[in-house]
């Protein structure tokens, strides 16, 4: 076949191109080679971002579960965070009552640990009303039972006890019943038992722990005591009254273990814990260490300015570093507070008698005597106002008294003997100054024990308190021997 050829002047002859029909796999396989090459190309030039994950949403069983963890930590700050977080549960899902009770119950112990603490608990004593969406259950009676706690008060309502023992009849294996039970009265025999039970039917509560803690320190079993307390603080270790409890059942075993590191343990986790500021202040009180021991009186006045028991200690460190202005000012604000405060009346006392002023001094003691009869020191002090003012018939009759309350008050059978001897009862006086020497030495012999084991145990600055007080000491029997010497030679009549 000839091919057609362009005959025009200047121009070539052209082929025409030969066409062919289109492979549709080919056509596909060549637009998704592109397509990922094109994706490729796009995500070469972007930063790779990671997966995000899905939003958890709140559930009403969540917040109450973080409820119930934090309620079980038994702190205030726990209690403030189960609030929330049964309000939460509650606001979740409104017809749930379960909620609704245990948000009561938690403002409840809320409130008690700030009624314990001298803050305002009738907010959170209010909210911790039965929410009356379980009338006649266990857990409606045991709101009802633990409002009716004296710790809120006193009050009339006396129809606690059988409120939780209904509420331990429909469940006795709850142990937050037998908790309220114990707390309604833990002083009887009955009620000794409830704590017991609580342990018994749940050993994982720190409450319940520290409870029986409690118990046994009441019982004088120090060993167990410690050991409950250890329990507690294994269970929550921000319980700081378990920490507290710790101590006092250590000091009870023995005098000399050093506590001071639990004391101050309390007072870090909670700094507003009145109750472990003051006792940190009476240990260093006791150390005779004043500056450190005013620093913790001052703090719990400084959060709670009317805090009667603060102001007593606070004066008793002036007193013991004969800062009379300052002390007298301290007890006065206590009666300021409480007008029945018949320790500060007596301190008062002894600061006018050491001015010299017996009458504004026999009129505190006389004070302190309205409130409480049978307070031994008070009434000693009272008889040594009678004898510096020449009555001895009176001071006699005085130093009697308290001889007919504690019959080993050394210094009465100290004060007695005087009294003798200007009498001219020498063998009578000598033997009020031979019962006086015994008993002192006694304390000195018990002082140089504690001295000793203090000093094994290096502990330098308890040694060093002891000392001073075994000086005291050492100066008032070298006295009393002399005295006695004195009435020796006077019993043998003129020589």
């Amino acid at each position: 076949m000839r091919r057609e050829t362009q005959r025009h002047k200047g121009t070539k002859t052209q082929r025409r191109p030969q066409t062919r029909p289109i492979d549709a796999a080919f056509f596909v396989s060549s637009c998704r080679c592109v397509f990922v090459f094109f994706i490729l190309a796009l995500t070469a030039c972007t930063k790779s971002l990671p997966p995000v994950a899905a939003p958890v949403l709140e559930t009403d069983r969540l917040a109450f579960g973080r409820g119930i963890q934090a309620l079980h930590e038994f702190t205030p700050d726990g209690y403030v965070r189960a609030i929330e977080d049964f309000r939460r549960a509650s606001a979740l899902s409104p017809e749930n009552c379960e909620y609704r009770l245990h948000l009561a119950e938690a403002n409840l112990f809320l409130a008690l640990e700030q009624k314990l603490n001298a803050e305002d608990f009738r907010p959170a004593f209010e909210r911790g009303a039965d929410p009356q969406c379980a009338p006649g259950s266990a857990f409606s009676l045991r709101l009802d039972a633990f409002r009716s706690l004296d710790d809120f008060g006193p009050s009339r309502d006396r129809t606690g006890l059988i409120k939780i023992d209904q509420a331990i009849a429909l469940e006795p294996d709850n142990p937050f019943n037998w908790l309220i039970r114990w707390k309604l009265n833990p002083t009887t025999q009955q009620q000794e038992n409830s704590i017991l039970k609580a342990v018994q039917i749940a050993p994982e509560l720190a409450v319940t722990q520290y409870e029986l803690g409690n118990y046994w320190l009441v019982k004088a079993d120090y060993a167990a005591a410690r050991e409950a307390f250890h329990r507690a603080l294994d269970l929550s270790p921000k319980h700081f009254r378990s920490w507290i409890g710790l101590a006092q059942a250590l000091s009870a075993i023995d005098e000399n273990e050093d506590v001071e590191p639990l004391y101050k343990r309390a007072v870090e986790i909670a700094p507003d814990f009145l109750e472990g500021r003051i006792l940190l202040g009476d240990y260093y009180f006791s150390l005779e260490e004043n500056e450190l021991a005013r620093e913790h009186y001052i703090a719990v006045l400084k959060r709670h300015p009317r805090f009667e028991v603060a102001h007593l200690r606070l004066g008793l460190n002036y007193l013991q570093t004969a800062e009379f202005d300052d002390a007298e000012k301290a007890f006065q604000d206590a009666i300021e507070i409480n007008p029945a405060s018949y320790e500060a009346h007596y301190y008062l006392g002894n600061i006018c008698l050491a001015r010299g002023d017996l009458e504004m001094a026999r009129r505190e003691y006389e004070e302190a005597l309205k409130f409480v009869l049978n307070f031994p020191e008070a009434v000693y002090a009272l008889g040594t106002v009678f004898f510096r003012e020449g009555k001895t018939d009176n001071a006699l009759e005085q130093f009697e008294k308290v001889l007919r309350m504690n019959r080993a008050h050394a210094d009465a059978y100290f004060s007695r003997a005087a009294i003798r001897v200007q009498h001219r009862q020498f063998s009578e006086a000598i033997d009020d100054y031979n019962r006086a020497i015994g008993l002192y030495d006694n304390q000195l012999l018990s002082i140089s024990k504690s001295i000793e084991q203090s000093e094994d145990r290096g502990l330098t600055r308890k040694v060093e308190a002891e000392r001073k007080k075994r000086d005291r000491l050492e100066a008032i029997m070298e006295r009393a021997r002399q005295l006695k010497m004195r009435a020796e030679d006077e019993s043998l009549g003129p020589r």
